[in-house]
């Protein structure tokens, strides 16, 4: 039997992890799943990781849950989303640059997963869909979450409730995607965005996503997070290095 996941280091430095159910388009099963959870979980604690790409096999991101995979209990249903919630909370609490690389759909909860990331490259004629009214589902995958930051909360509301589906331009344009590239680019694309992530000072980093993550905030909240955090900056080694190359005019190693 052929694995359902897929992880390698394609650079120093780089997990890559594969959903690899290609005759689905990707779609999670329960099996799929729970193997997606470790393998993130693995990833984040491995101090050689310094950023993550997450993508599909076969050409597709994901497709969603697989819908003949289903619980047919609120209980059952209640128990594999709880599961999936240790991987929502792992990626968006990480200190670690995330990458998703978006192939063909990416739709349902596979969109979900790809608004997890940090920074979304996508194939110029890929699609990333929000169907859950089409099947009588809402959101999941922390999409009330993550959808609204990336796009306003009235473009949210409209793809939900219109079940939309976007092309790779418009979703550039509205902030759904960072970058787009030619299908043929994704793979080297997300690398090369990883590698640009996982070059910056990564204690830093984890700040910053911590603080974008609060917001929006009060103004107060926000001047009283920015002092804290800058006043911990200033003490590090990462500010030690940043200023030791910017004097000697080279490329700072953090």
């Amino acid at each position: 039997m052929a694995e359902i996941l897929l992880v390698d280091r394609p650079a120093e430095r780089i997990a890559r992890i594969a959903l690899n159910r290609p005759e689905r388009r990707n779609a999670l099963n329960n099996e799929l799943r729970l193997a997606f959870v470790a393998a993130v979980e693995a990833a984040l604690a491995d101090d050689g990781v310094r950023s993550l790409i997450i993508t599909g096999a076969g050409g597709h991101f994901c497709g969603g849950g697989d819908l003949t995979s289903m619980p047919e209990t609120t209980r059952d249903m209640r128990a594999r989303l709880k599961a999936g919630h240790r991987a929502v909370r792992l990626l968006l609490g990480s200190e670690k640059p995330v990458v998703a690389a978006v192939e063909g759909h990416a739709a349902g909860a596979g969109a979900s997963i790809a608004l997890l990331a940090d920074l979304i490259v996508m194939g110029r004629s890929a699609q990333i869909s929000i169907p859950f009214f089409k099947v009588g589902l809402v959101p999941d995958w922390g999409m009330l979450h993550t959808l609204p930051r990336r796009i306003g909360a009235a473009r949210a509301r409209q793809a939900i409730l219109l079940a939309r589906s976007y092309g790779s331009e418009e979703a550039l344009e509205i902030g759904l995607a960072d970058r787009v590239v030619d299908d043929d680019e994704v793979p080297a694309a997300a690398l090369e965005q990883a590698q640009m992530l996982a070059a910056l000072p990564p204690h830093a980093f984890g700040i910053l996503k911590q603080q974008l993550a609060a917001a929006p905030a009060p103004l107060d909240t926000v001047l009283e997070m920015e002092a804290l955090a800058q006043s911990i900056c200033i003490t590090g080694e990462e500010f030690a290095e940043g200023a030791a190359a910017f004097k000697a005019k080279r490329k700072p190693v953090f």
